[in-house]
């Protein structure tokens, strides 16, 4: 876990706790929070994906989290 997750989390959380990606992308910073059980994708065709913060990734979202 790193900072920079931690921001990418609240800022999809702040915003409705859904991210969509289309194209051709790299995804692999929204891969590093579903690793961390933060976020699940959803495939929504071949090229997009539309992730939501789990029920963990809200609690670590709001959480005063210090490393």
């Amino acid at each position: 876990m790193q900072d920079e997750d931690i921001k990418l989390l609240r800022r999809i959380a702040a915003g409705g706790g859904r991210k969509y990606t289309a194209g051709n992308i790299d995804r692999s910073r929204y891969d590093r929070l579903v690793d961390l059980g933060w976020l699940t994708p959803f495939k929504t065709n071949i090229s997009d994906v539309e992730y939501h913060v789990t029920e963990k990734g809200r609690a670590t979202s709001t959480a005063n989290v210090h490393d």
